[in-house]
């Protein structure tokens, strides 16, 4: 073994030994340590989520960030984020598939009825709904990403008739895609579940209004894995009791944890998920990592640069 190869990480979700332990086959010298360990003063690399304020600019040796999440705006809403630092984001196939198996089950649990056969169920009440038809069912995946465009190829597989929206044109099997003001307007017209899987911008922040909810059809539904703070809460609250929205699941709200006094719990028409969609996994991300981590250290831009400016 040779010398030891320090390498900075903080995040709240993961503890530091489960990456360690993933990323040990891959780059034996490895030792993970918390930012402020004296240790990390040597660190050309970081692996974080959401750090506090200043945590990176601390950090005189570094070379480069590596996001642990697709999304990056955890990491550049700190004023103190030193650009020119190499910085990397994951794209990890798990977690598009993960993210396609929540979405396709909270479109399924509102497109089979599971919460009125489940309510009739605790009454011992047998009773039978008539099916509403996949085809006939549009679902709008606004956000046609790396995770965006995968989910919505699943989507489409499953017989429902797919739309989306992206900031620029793309070609997706069995989905139409739109792009622009007027893509984004149809796509707000025709969803009967409109799906949020937008990275947060300065152009995406509440971009999910009382103005956006009104443009939508009546009885559509809300479904959220992107981010929380492009969601105004009281007016989507206002969208589902006075109309047109029937209900909606988010993954993600604009303050995490939600507080308990946050009326979204109690919301009889709201299910909420605590940010789980698509969880990071060491097992299918770690190698992702190591390299990003060699090709910073080597100088050299990794997979999956982001572009500080665009924001993701």
């Amino acid at each position: 073994m040779g010398a030891p190869l320090y390498i900075a990480y903080h995040s709240n979700d993961d503890p530091m030994e489960y990456w360690q332990k993933g990323l040990e086959p891959l780059l034996p010298d490895i030792r993970l340590v918390a930012p402020d360990a004296p240790k990390a003063q040597q660190a050309e690399v970081i692996i974080t989520w959401n750090p506090p304020e200043g945590t990176i600019a601390g950090l005189p040796s570094l070379k480069g960030v590596i996001s642990l999440a697709q999304g990056v705006d955890h990491i550049l809403k700190d004023p103190t984020f030193p650009h020119h630092l190499k910085f990397a984001r994951l794209i990890d196939p798990y977690m598009s598939e993960a993210m396609a198996e929540w979405v396709l089950f909270s479109i399924l649990e509102k497109h089979r009825d599971s919460e009125i056969y489940r309510e009739a169920s605790t009454r011992k009440e047998w009773i039978r709904l008539r099916p509403r038809v996949a085809p006939n069912t549009c679902v709008a995946v606004m956000g046609l990403g790396a995770i965006g465009g995968h989910v919505a190829e699943k989507v489409a597989m499953m017989g429902f008739r797919t739309i989306g929206w992206a900031r620029s044109p793309k070609s997706l099997a069995g989905v139409t895609a739109y792009y622009g003001e007027d893509g984004f307007n149809t796509c707000l017209r025709e969803a009967d579940f409109l799906v949020s899987i937008l990275p947060l911008t300065s152009e995406t922040r509440d971009i999910y209004n009382a103005q956006t909810f009104s443009k939508m059809k009546d009885g559509a539904f809300f479904i959220n894995s992107g981010r929380g703070l492009q969601v105004v809460e009281e007016d989507l609250i206002t969208a589902i009791n006075d109309g047109p929205l029937s209900g909606a699941t988010l993954d993600v709200t604009r303050i995490e944890p939600l507080p308990a006094e946050n009326p979204l719990w109690e919301h009889p028409q709201i299910r909420i998920w605590p940010h789980v969609s698509a969880q990071t996994n060491a097992d299918t991300a770690a190698r992702q990592v190591a390299d990003a981590i060699i090709a910073i250290r080597d100088d050299r831009e990794p997979e999956n640069a982001v572009n500080v400016e665009r924001g993701y």
